[in-house]
């Protein structure tokens, strides 16, 4: 639910960045789409006569419309069926993901009609629906009618299609976003640094001596044993999207990241979490823990709650990402108005071994198309369309929509509402009215460019600009997570869940999560960790490993 609600938050986020700135799936797997016309044709405009349909479903949840417009009739949808000659027909909708969700997987269980285009972000769900026959293996359609610009967009980010290749064909597309949108960063108290004399911590040692200095020498001055080092989330595990300690795991494990999936030196996918170094990692946490570092209440926290004691002006660090300043850091000064938060780089181990939580390409978004779809030349046209806005080309050169995400003034875009000829409250995205339910993004292309600005070159397209105006926490954080790309370590296992993982994959969970609490906490000795590793092989780990090789194998053919 936490993880939804993100979602939701940062696509706000990066409108309001543009503001301030800114087995078989399929029955016949290898039988070839239908890619024969439908009878409307392109004109040479590009435009579809006479008009064709394409039906969806989506949820509506945090979605502002202008006055007199929905979800049905608004800015965008009449642009694609004036310009495109497309008419986008919304079944129905819901009020958040979860409903909506639901009301697909019973449409694909009670044999209703599924909507011709419709995005899921649920592994479990895409899954049965590649696996029901009633999707569309889109391999020649794609080949067919896909644009240069956006077969290079796939190709240089071809691991993202992992998540819908079966046997070397695509069963749909993932819709892509920043790349890096979660891939956290450490977030310190400056003034607390200034205060101490002390710099930014670039080690696990420096760190360590930082959170003592922060834990036991009064950084905001006020005579009172009130504060401490680090804040982290540890009540679904120590690697999260918000509050996170993939970093402390990373300087003694590299990439194999506890709950993730990744590849070992001989090809094949192993579990962080029973890998060697993991132990190491437990340790120092528990060291960190009795010595006051660390939140008292780290197990009970999930990734947004942990963050209160950063607000509060309790704790002095967190790992967290880019756009976490904008939300939810900033609201620290609203207590502490006085209180400079700063981004930095994570910190490494001794050997330099480190490694962080890396987001997915797409957010596990991915959009599916009914067998039955025979518009399917129409979405390619519109999803080339839609990527005008990422290339500042054509009729989306400097946004979605006049008045809405931009204005002209005097010839040129402006992005603060406040200063369009008719001043607005706020930005409108037209993108969340789309098929894709946001703007399609090119993966690394905006924190590369907020590195560009960050190292002082002169802005040359409006995305530089916009960045250009923005605060500088915002550009410095952007810059950092480029300049961390390396670093990143996504799950490789991209995967529905496996038929182990549905059976004992929430007990070996469980077991895990409350072990390495416990031993953090000193409430188990750290050598009860060996005898966690031996137990998830023994209750299904090792089962569940050959499942994720299988699928892993499945998808590089």
């Amino acid at each position: 639910m936490l993880k939804q609600k993100w979602v939701i938050l940062l696509t706000l986020i990066v409108t309001a960045f543009s503001v301030v700135a800114g087995c078989s799936y399929g029955g016949n797997q290898e039988a070839s789409v239908k890619t024969e016309k439908s009878p409307s044709t392109k004109t040479e405009s590009g435009k579809f006569d006479p008009v064709v349909e394409i039906n969806t479903a989506r949820p509506t949840a945090g979605i502002k419309f202008k006055d007199g417009e929905d979800i049905n009739n608004n800015v965008h949808t009449k642009w694609a069926e004036e310009e495109l000659g497309i008419k986008i027909n919304n079944m129905w909708d819901s009020a958040d993901n979860g409903a909506y969700h639901t009301k697909i997987r019973l449409a694909l269980t009670s044999q209703e009609t599924l909507p011709d285009v419709f995005v899921v972000q649920n592994r479990g769900l895409v899954a049965e629906l590649m696996e029901s026959g009633k999707v569309m293996d889109i391999q020649d359609a794609f080949d067919k009618y896909a644009s240069d610009r956006l077969k290079k967009i796939y190709e240089e980010n071809d691991e993202g299609l992992d998540q819908v290749r079966v046997n070397g064909r695509l069963m749909g597309l993932p819709i892509f976003t920043t790349g890096d949108a979660t891939d956290p960063m450490l977030w310190v108290r400056q003034d607390w640094l200034d205060n101490l004399n002390l710099e930014a911590p670039t080690t696990i040692e420096e760190f360590e001596k930082v959170m003592d200095a922060f834990t036991n020498n009064d950084p905001d001055g006020n005579g009172k044993d009130d504060t401490f080092g680090f804040t982290f989330s540890g009540s679904g595990g120590y690697i999260n999207w918000m509050s996170d300690a993939s970093f402390v795991f990373g300087a003694y494990v590299g990439n194999y990241l506890p709950k993730t999936y990744q590849l070992s030196e001989n090809g094949k996918l192993v579990y962080g979490s029973t890998q060697p170094g993991t132990k190491e990692a437990l340790g120092k946490l528990r060291e960190w823990y009795s010595k006051g570092y660390l939140d008292k209440e780290l197990a009970v926290l999930d990734p947004v709650k942990a963050t209160e004691s950063f607000i509060q002006g309790k704790s002095g660090m967190i790992a967290a990402p880019s756009f976490a300043y904008d939300w939810p850091l900033k609201d620290i000064l609203g207590n502490h108005p006085d209180a400079k938060v700063v981004p930095y780089k994570l910190p490494t181990g001794s050997d330099g071994k480190t490694a962080r939580f890396g987001s997915t390409l797409n957010e596990n978004k991915v959009m599916l198309f009914n067998k039955e779809f025979k518009n399917i030349e129409a979405f390619f046209v519109y999803l080339d369309k839609m990527y005008d806005r990422e290339f500042e080309t054509g009729d989306f050169k400097y946004g979605y929509a006049e008045g809405y995400d931009y204005a002209l003034v005097d010839g040129q875009p402006v992005y603060d509402p406040a200063k369009f000829p008719e001043p607005q409250k706020e930005i409108y995205d037209p993108g969340a009215y789309s098929l894709l339910w946001a703007t399609p993004m090119i993966p690394f292309k905006l924190s590369e460019n907020q590195n560009y600005i960050y190292e002082g070159n002169e802005p040359k397209t409006n995305l530089q600009d916009r960045i250009s105006q923005a605060n500088e926490n915002t550009i410095k954080a952007g810059a950092l997570n480029y300049k961390m790309r390396e670093i990143s370590a996504p799950d490789v296992f991209l995967g529905a869940p496996t038929e182990t993982m549905q059976s004992k994959g929430e007990n070996l969970t469980t077991m895990e999560v409350e072990l390495f609490n416990k031993i953090v906490y000193g409430k188990e000795p750290l050598d009860k960790y060996d005898q966690f590793v031996k137990d998830w092989y023994e209750k299904g780990g090792t089962q569940i490993e050959e499942e994720v090789n299988e699928w892993y194998e499945s998808v590089n053919k």
